[in-house]
């Protein structure tokens, strides 16, 4: 789909996906990953009261949802979910998300999507070079700054890329809407929203004609940031980070395509290593200047895959993958020592791809998760080993180059994390070791659609009915006397719906032609105790209606004009304190935007400088991520990128 130049909508081994070209993107000069994704469609993005940015996918929790960074798991780990407001994608290139399971091969834990960030998706030519950079402001006087390079040289038969890059964002806090209470607020911001961090990336990669290849990308990020407050509470977390860091590296080598007596195979290895630590910090009152308690976390999670493929006769092709992953933690519940944890989890999966004719392929496979807790901290009784069988079968159908069908089915399994098994969260929970894993039974059926229609020479539109079931759901309990939180497995999670991703360009001229994407979720989400006889209930902070339009048009001058309105639905949450259901009124909130670009062609090492001026939430609306918890208000902001 070439509408907005940023995605395509696309099927992988028969679920619904769409990629993300992170070069164009709208929103920010070096946007982090969960902006990219509040501007995506399917994806419900929402900060909690930790003030972390949850995912969501067709009703799931965020520890369904897998994310990837150069093939590294980042969401295995003492949480089993990564926070989307830290993943810089300062050096990616692209964003696959696949919004069901469309392949077992991401290893242990992926079952509800999967979000893939890719920092080595092209390979330039010989002798290329580019640079690129951005600024950007906001009338709140928040700033970031990005800068990045690349070259492409020979070298022992192949082409040799180096890719290096940083980013710093610094703001005070964001804007409080108008409709929002926070009693602290100063000069218009949230309490306890300010946010520093500096991020940076290094690769290496070479490739040559045969396929052959060899790769090491490194990036991490160091950031400190506040926790804003729930203000429905009349004791929310009083928090802050005082500092959050992750380095991430990844190896990864290929042999490119080569002979067997059977036919013809390749053979890929990867390994990361993910290591970060953060500091929490709980303070007396709303001053954030009296600590009262502390939570040190130290993270070190080790992966290795294996992939490999094969062909069949008739055209047939054999995947398999092995995956390990091992997780450790150290947690320091200051003044008291550090305890150590660990968990180890396996996957070993294998799938047939299968030509069914000229247009038709039919695809299949099983696979086996298991996981292990070694080391609890000292907490018993510890978790016995547990494993799971998951399955998957797909199909494709090209009708006629216009039209394609596609459906898959799938069940997979998400163990535990450590810290919903054995964590006190500064002693708000108590742990429970006796968890089972959740089961998510998935379907889903849709058609892909793309070609010129009359005046519209570009028009393309994706259309997925889906059905999700997820058994044994985790979710969070209040206990009395003293009064805490506990996760266990009590309901059972039912969601049906229907999503649409469309896009159309009017007119044939790239810079005068204007452009309309439609996107829409809709959904009913069922929520069963399975412990009282399926009594249903709403499910907390999960909207069943969102959508979104996105006009572009062309004015005077080479000037390009945008807006975009997203709705979001009506969606409940339960009080903390007192345990009743609130309701959140529906809401939409509105952007504008006129960006121009300009050549620099022959006047230094950049080709093109864009410029945008925005109004996001033009019309200062509050709409809530969960109770208590607004997105930013009224917000002007300039950016400038070069390229």
């Amino acid at each position: 789909m070439q509408v907005t130049e940023t995605r395509s909508a696309l099927v992988v081994g028969g679920a619904s996906a769409l990629i993300v070209n992170t070069e164009n993107l709208r929103s920010l000069s070096a946007p982090v990953l969960d902006q990219l994704l509040r501007e995506t469609p399917s994806v419900n993005v929402r900060q909690n009261s930790r003030g972390e940015m949850e995912l969501s996918v067709r009703g799931s929790d965020s520890r369904q949802v897998a994310v990837m960074l150069d093939g590294v798991p980042l969401t295995l780990g003492w949480d089993h979910r990564t926070d989307p407001s830290l993943i810089p994608i300062t050096g990616a290139e692209e964003v696959t998300i696949v919004r069901g399971l469309g392949s077992l091969l991401g290893g242990p834990n992926t079952l509800g999507g999967t979000i893939s960030v890719s920092q080595a998706s092209t390979l330039p030519a010989v002798g290329e070079a580019r640079v690129w950079g951005g600024l950007g402001v906001d009338a709140k006087a928040a700033y970031l700054a990005s800068a990045g390079a690349s070259r492409t040289t020979a070298l022992s038969g192949g082409r040799l890329t180096l890719r290096g890059g940083f980013a710093h964002r610094d703001r005070d806090g964001v804007a409080l809407p108008s409709g929002a209470s926070d009693p602290t607020t100063h000069d218009g911001l949230r309490t306890n929203s300010d946010l520093r961090e500096t991020d940076a990336f290094a690769s290496v990669r070479w490739k040559n004609a045969g396929g052959r290849s060899l790769g090491l990308t490194v990036t991490g990020f160091n950031a400190e940031r506040g926790v804003p407050p729930e203000e429905h509470l009349a004791a929310p977390r009083l928090w802050r980070y005082p500092y959050s860091k992750r380095t991430v590296a990844a190896l990864s080598g290929g042999t490119g395509v080569f002979g067997t007596p059977m036919g013809y195979a390749t053979l890929d290895l990867s390994a990361g290593y993910n290591v970060g630590s953060q500091k929490i910090e709980a303070f007396s009152n709303r001053n954030y200047t009296t600590v009262t308690s502390a939570e040190l976390g130290d993270e070190r999670t080790s992966t290795a895959r294996l992939h490999a493929t094969h062909t069949l006769p008739r055209g047939a092709k054999l995947s398999a993958a092995l995956t390990m992953a091992d997780v450790r933690y150290t947690e320091t519940l200051t003044p008291a020592g550090g305890v150590d944890y660990r968990q180890v989890l396996w996957s070993s999966a294998a799938e047939v791809e299968v030509p069914v004719g000229p247009r038709t392929t039919l695809a299949g496979g099983a696979a086996l998760d298991k996981s292990d807790t070694p080391e609890t901290g000292g907490r018993e009784p510890a978790q016995p080993p547990l494993d799971d069988i998951g399955w998957r079968a797909g199909l494709v159908h090209d009708v006629n180059g216009t039209w394609r069908v596609h459906a898959n089915a799938s069940h997979r399994s998400r163990f535990p994390a450590l810290r919903e098994l054995y964590s006190g969260a500064l002693n708000r929970f108590r742990p429970n070791p006796e968890l089972k894993p959740e089961s998510l039974l998935g379907v889903e059926a849709g058609v892909t659609f793309h070609r010129a229609i009359g005046p519209v020479p570009d028009a393309s539109f994706q259309v997925t009915a889906f059905n999700h079931k997820l058994d044994d759901a985790v979710v969070r309990i209040t206990l009395t006397n003293p009064t805490r939180f506990m996760r266990v497995n009590r309901d059972r999670i039912e969601s049906t719906g229907l999503e649409v991703v469309s896009g159309f360009v009017f007119g044939t001229e790239r810079d005068r032609s204007a452009w309309l994407t439609v996107d829409a979720t809709i959904q009913r989400i069922g929520v069963f105790d399975q412990t009282a006889n399926d009594a249903q209930r709403h499910a907390e902070n999960n909207p069943e209606v969102r959508s979104a339009v996105t006009l572009g048009v062309p004015l005077a001058m080479q000037i390009r004009g945008l807006a975009s309105a997203r709705y979001t639905g009506a969606q409940y949450c339960l009080h903390a304190e007192t345990g009743t259901e609130l309701t959140l009124n529906a809401q939409t909130l509105g952007d504008v935007s006129v960006e121009r670009s300009f050549s620099l062609v022959g006047h230094g090492p950049f080709r093109a400088l864009r410029a945008l001026l925005a109004i996001d939430n033009a019309a200062n609306a509050t709409v809530f991520d969960q109770c208590g918890l607004p997105q930013p208000g009224r917000t002007l902001r300039m950016m400038l990128t070069f390229r």
